[in-house]
């Protein structure tokens, strides 16, 4: 890995695995790694039925998916 924030594919894998198993389906459009806590993701995800973009934070250590905001033309993940 280049950097701290940088996910490996496997590590993707794991949190579509924990976003379905969470009952969330669309495009996965990015996945950062938190500089804060460890095995916490933030992941841009596009709504499969709504088409709303929203960021949400994954925690591998927890399985558990929370929603941040919704991301629009305006507001974007630096």
């Amino acid at each position: 890995m280049n950097n701290g924030t940088e996910v490996s594919q496997r590590e993707m894998l794991k949190i579509i695995g924990i976003f379905r198993k969470n009952g969330f389906k669309g495009e996965y459009e990015t996945f950062e790694r938190s500089e804060e806590n460890e095995g916490e993701y933030f992941v841009v995800v596009t709504d499969e039925n709504t088409h709303i973009k929203g960021l949400f934070k994954a925690n591998l250590t927890d399985g558990v998916v929370s929603f941040q905001h919704v991301l629009n033309d305006h507001n974007t993940v630096a």
